[in-house]
């Protein structure tokens, strides 16, 4: 008994273990807080910036994390960074600026430099260590890129056994790599190094089709419906599938592995596909043949890939990361074409992302238990209805305060107006889940429109998703009891035929919409404004799109909501238990 006291006591006496990661090798910087591994914190640059996409170093994401923490600086055990340099540098030797007058600080960066080279090996850990003196040791991990994508989607997908499939544009090296994870150990079973990248394969489409990369693939990929793949059958020359699951890209078709060329394709697309469209330039039937095309080739690739990671592993569940895992029309169908029986995609398995992941990656270095099943994307900053009401009387807005807000909000929607949602903890990714919203109802066709012209500012070809109750999805799409949730919008899925005609505002092209669904447990509120909403009128689905306009970021704070609630089409706000609306008083 003496003995079980005195464990008991110095379990509450020990040191929690803080890990703060960050990601700032490419669009979309970010931090997050990691608590003895359990997620405090995470939120993007962006977010607290207002630029979109915001690559800086993320001086207000980190400050928020460490507030949200209750700590400061001093007290993070481990800084992990979503990159490893030492990875670039062993393989790539580059002299550098001349040996004297320089920033001395280059001397981090420099030695290593020149040293890795010579060991002629690839290197797979990076670490570097500051002491003060009085301070202990400051350590920075730097983590493999694909190891930061592959450690978040696996903590958040609930696997214990599985295979994880990464695939982006570029990281260090890798552009692609299988691997087979059991009980959060990962044995890299093949790996294929830049420049043979889909993810660069899609970027420079995007770029042919004039718009911007990294950025605008939604629109291709909306673009894509309205297309036929067969009337472009000259798309299959830009990559030709190889043994085993491989892939190879016909390199004279881009440029986006030349890094001194601007464009990502070569004049020899324009000769097989016809010119390319310059921005802001009017579309064609042959621009959506061409996006349709794309994304065919895109989706056959993907699935040769799979299929055989599926066969290479045995296993039966899938954990899908990397920016082409944002691409959510082939997600949708992944499980009825690769023999995969469950696909998991997370929240941001695009590079924002690699803050956490790299955060979890540090704690699996140092023996500490990650714990992230059951994590949902609400991990940035809230306000309580006091802040909130401050902000309205700042700027002197009319408002109630509401007794029963998903109540009185689903009154507004069922009468046809456009809200504003405004609550808790903003959302992690690329995706408003109901945090940072905005809803309408999907009854009628011209709601798409009017959220496209009079809200969003955007082309009016792009979908809209739908949101839905857990319990509700199989009225409306083709599920089997082995599937996942959609919680992240993570998905295309297929109406069930003649439901989509209940609901045409959420309702694609193709017959399809990009679901969220909702569970009681993870998110009761916005589930009992859409049990409120199907009680007044019989319908089980609302609109859910970001809370920004075109060109923005997701709103973060009252402040931001009020801007863009003003600057826009929308009706009304619901923020917290305060409700505006646009028109009273």
């Amino acid at each position: 008994m003496e003995i079980k006291k005195r464990e008991k006591q110095a379990k509450r006496n020990r040191k929690p273990v803080y890990v703060l990661g960050i990601h700032n090798s490419g669009p979309i910087s970010s931090a997050a807080l990691v608590k003895d591994g359990r997620l405090v914190a995470a939120a993007p640059e962006e977010r607290f910036s207002r630029i979109k996409h915001d690559r800086s170093f993320p001086h207000r994401a980190i400050r928020f994390c460490l507030e949200a923490g209750g700590i400061g600086l001093d007290g993070v055990d481990r800084i992990g960074i979503g990159w490893n340099p030492g990875e670039n540098v062993s393989l790539k030797y580059r002299a550098g600026f001349s040996d004297w007058m320089r920033y001395p600080g280059e001397w981090l960066s420099s030695v290593p430099n020149h040293l890795l080279p010579l060991l002629g090996r690839k290197i797979e850990g990076t670490t570097s260590e500051f002491r003060g003196r009085e301070e202990g040791p400051f350590r920075i991990s730097y983590v493999d890129h694909h190891t930061c994508h592959a450690r978040l989607a696996y903590e958040i997908s609930g696997f214990d056994e599985c295979a994880i499939l990464v695939a982006d544009g570029w990281s260090e090296q890798k552009v692609t790599t299988w691997i087979y994870a059991q009980k959060g150990r990962f044995e890299t079973v093949r790996a294929k190094d830049f420049p043979q990248s889909i993810g660069g394969f899609y970027a420079a489409i995007t770029d042919f089709l004039g718009y911007r990369i990294f950025s605008d693939e939604w629109k291709v990929m909306g673009m894509a419906a309205y297309g036929n793949p067969r009337n472009i059958p000259g798309m299959s020359k830009l990559i030709r599938m190889l043994p085993d699951g491989d892939y190879e890209l016909d390199l004279s078709y881009f440029d986006f592995y030349n890094f001194d060329r601007p464009g990502y394709f070569s004049g020899k697309m324009e000769l097989l596909l016809g010119p390319a469209r310059k921005p802001g330039e009017e579309l064609t039937r042959r621009h959506f043949d061409i996006a349709a095309a794309a994304q065919a080739l895109y989706a056959k690739v993907m699935n040769w890939m799979i299929s055989h990671l599926r066969k290479k592993t045995g296993c039966s569940d899938l954990a899908f990361s990397g920016g082409v895992a944002m691409n959510c029309l082939h997600n949708g169908s992944i499980t009825e074409q690769t023999g995969f029986e469950r696909c998991s995609v997370s929240f941001a398995p695009d590079d924002s992302g690699n803050s956490i992941g790299a955060a979890f990656s540090v704690c699996t270095d140092l023996g500490i238990k990650v714990s992230a099943r059951e994590n949902t994307s609400s991990l940035g900053i809230a306000f309580t209805d006091d802040q909130i009401g401050e902000a309205l009387e700042k700027y002197k807005l009319r408002y109630r305060v509401s007794k029963n807000v998903a109540r009185e909000t689903a009154r507004l929607l069922a009468a046809g107006k456009v809200v504003g949602w405004f609550q808790g903890r903003a959302e992690f990714g690329q995706r408003a889940l109901g945090h940072r919203s905005i809803l309408a109802s999907p009854r009628t066709k011209d709601m798409k429109d009017r959220l496209n012209a009079a809200i969003k500012y955007r082309e009016a070809y792009r979908p809209f998703a739908p949101v839905l109750k857990l319990e509700d999805v199989a009225k409306f799409f083709h599920r089997t009891e082995t599937d996942a949730p959609v919680r992240y919008m993570e998905k295309a899925l297929r109406f069930r035929k003649g439901t989509g005609r209940l609901v045409p505002a959420v309702v694609h092209k193709d017959g399809t919409g990009r679901l969220q669904t909702v569970a009681r447990k993870e998110e009761s509120l916005l589930h009992g404004l859409l049990t409120e909403f199907t009680s007044l009128t019989g319908c089980e689905v609302l609109v859910n799109t970001s809370f920004n306009l075109n060109g923005e970021p997701v709103v973060n704070t009252p402040e931001d909501a009020l801007r863009t609630f003003v600057t826009s089409g929308m009706d009304a706000l619901a923020m917290g238990s305060c409700i505006l609306e646009k028109g009273e008083g």
